[in-house]
């Protein structure tokens, strides 16, 4: 199951890979991207944080996300107070991600991509939260076959953790 997870992530590295030279041949502009070091280090500064934005669904989000990180529909209804900050879209494996990022950048906003996803940041050990800023060890890997350390908990809903 490991080298079909790899595989895939490969995949969708490359395929948004050539893309990206397609829409900058095509003169438009550069979509960025971040790593899971940069990321963290951003989130955990002192100084004036980015805007991270999880583009995940809602069934993956009610489980948890990246510490500070706020959903796409707060983001659009939150805009223009938070016009200035840099964004940084996320999702599970960075392809959800970099198509919001995508679209932010066509529209003049400086935004780049967490291409690592919540599968970067989970295989980096770094810590999540519950959408009401609660620590949690509870992840929604999207599918099955993506692997988390064993300290996380997968979740595939938000009803795993009563049993129901």
């Amino acid at each position: 199951m490991p080298q079909l997870e790899h595989m895939l992530i490969r995949l969708c590295d490359g395929g948004f890979g050539a893309i990206e030279r397609v829409h900058r041949w095509l003169g438009r502009p550069h979509v960025g991207t971040i790593s899971t070091s940069e990321l963290h280090s951003q989130m955990t500064a002192e100084t004036s944080k980015p805007v991270l934005v999880d583009v995940r669904s809602l069934a993956e989000h009610s489980i948890s996300r990246i510490p500070g990180a706020i959903t796409q529909a707060d983001y659009e209804a939150d805009v223009d107070s938070l016009a200035g900050r840099p964004v940084i879209a996320y999702c599970t494996v960075g392809g959800r991600s970099y198509w919001y990022a995508r679209k932010l950048v066509a529209g003049g906003i400086d935004a780049v991509n967490y291409r690592d996803g919540i599968l970067g940041w989970c295989r980096a050990e770094l810590p999540l939260e519950t959408p009401d800023k609660q620590p949690t060890a509870a992840v929604h890997p999207y599918w099955p076959i993506f692997r988390v350390p064993d300290r996380y908990v997968v979740k595939t809903d938000r009803f795993n953790e009563q049993g129901k």
